[in-house]
């Protein structure tokens, strides 16, 4: 059974077992659920979705973080009276593959301010990016390149190598 199938059963378990089931209960089962999953993950088999919930946590916080700090550095640039907004089109290679992971990678890059994603190499195998306000085009491929290391963990590595 995959680990997000067995944390749900824990958490209506625990709903049951309180007797209430409602949007607070099945909150606190899939948290203790979650807790014995990470805590029995050899005998559970959990690993892989113990790991794929460690890189979400992970790559939501990155992609906050990135958000706020091109949110200010685009407020800079904007208040500017004369902005040196250094626009380029970066080719980004890219591990991913398959459509549904290069279309999210896609929309994440794209929420980010001053870039906007232009597509895909015929063999998906390079992404062309917008990019305003950093200096330079290693700037934008590592930011990039980091959102696709997060997803690789969450979608797991064999992801990457097909």
């Amino acid at each position: 059974m995959n680990g997000l199938a067995l944390n749900l059963i824990l958490a209506l378990v625990w709903a049951l077992f309180l007797g209430e089931v409602s949007l607070r209960s099945l909150s606190i089962g899939f948290l203790l659920g979650f807790a014995v999953l990470t805590l029995f993950h050899r005998a559970l088999g959990s690993r892989a979705y113990i790991r794929a919930v460690g890189g979400a946590l992970r790559l939501t916080a990155y992609f906050v973080a990135e958000l706020v700090r091109a949110n200010f550095q685009m407020a800079r640039l904007a208040l500017r009276p004369h902005p040196q907004l250094h626009q380029m089109i970066v080719a980004v290679p890219l591990r991913l593959r398959g459509e549904g992971a290069l279309t999210l990678l896609a929309a994440l890059t794209g929420l980010l301010p001053g870039t906007v994603t232009l597509g895909f190499s015929p063999d998906q195998g390079t992404m062309y990016i917008h990019a305003a306000g950093l200096e330079q085009r290693s700037a934008v491929r590592r930011s990039v390149q980091e959102i696709e290391t997060r997803l690789l963990q969450i979608l797991g590595e064999r992801q990457g190598s097909s």
